[in-house]
């Protein structure tokens, strides 16, 4: 066998094992089809209104929705697209899902009101059973340090959405939702690199494919590998990367 027919059977093995890996994810595993899913869910919507609402190209969520066409999950007709039983099932899932994680940020939310407001009780108590001198420095540095945080992660966050918009025109629709979920990380702890098996976890998604999209991003001089061999591969933002998002970060506004 000769080098070009043993490359062609190794590919076709690729191909062959990526198709069985997403049958049995049995549904799409991108948020981006998962936003779709749910606005179908409310009535037949044309590909342009989609992209409007969502914020994309029109032939990026018409080529996302070709695909799960045949995948059984949207069909066409006049020129909208609306939901199979069975993408209504699983839009059905999702919109459930994404409730339960509302209530379940809600929840803790009233949790920390009410510890906060125990604490400021409890706290108050004991300043009108005391003395001034008795408490020691006053803890008004509180107040500044949340303000500070809060203006911290509102640069990263304007910095990143920059950085996202900038190359936005030279991604792929998958790449886009890798570096987003990469830059969502940074926003909340300034931190440029994470691993893959977190990220994975991150967007819910399949393993497999987000270091496929991640190679991809690679090959773009965007993102580097770095297989650590206790910890597993980290993806990060390369060195022109990181300076293209510090030079969005003190861009004016």
């Amino acid at each position: 066998m000769d080098r070009d027919s043993r490359l062609e059977k190794i590919l076709e093995e690729l191909r062959e094992r990526r198709a069985e890996q997403k049958r049995e994810l049995g549904g799409p595993r991108s948020k981006l089809v998962d936003a779709i899913m749910v606005l179908l869910l409310t009535r037949p919507m044309r590909s342009s209104e989609i992209a409007g609402i969502l914020g994309y190209e029109t032939r990026y969520i018409s080529s996302y929705l070709s695909y799960w066409k045949t995948r059984g999950y949207v069909e066409y007709s006049g020129g909208f697209w609306m939901l199979t039983p069975k993408g209504e099932e699983y839009a059905e899932k999702v919109a459930e899902r994404e409730r339960d994680e509302k209530f379940d940020r809600l929840a803790l939310l009233a949790q920390r009101i009410l510890s906060e407001q125990n604490v400021k009780q409890t706290t108050n108590g004991k300043r009108r059973g005391r003395a001034r001198s008795e408490h020691g420095p006053s803890l008004r540095f509180i107040a500044p340090k949340k303000g500070s945080l809060h203006s911290k992660l509102q640069e990263r966050a304007l910095a990143a959405a920059c950085f996202l918009e900038t190359l936005k025109p030279e991604l792929s629709d998958e790449e886009v939702e890798v570096l987003s979920a990469i830059l969502s990380n940074y926003t909340k702890w300034g931190s440029t690199y994470m691993y893959i098996d977190q990220l994975a976890r991150l967007m819910e998604a399949d393993y497999r494919w987000i270091l496929e999209v991640a190679r991809l991003l690679q090959t773009k001089n965007i993102v580097y590998l770095y297989t650590d061999p206790k910890l597993g591969i980290r993806i990060g933002l390369t060195r022109p990367a990181k300076e293209l998002l510090e030079e969005c970060a003190q861009a004016p506004r």
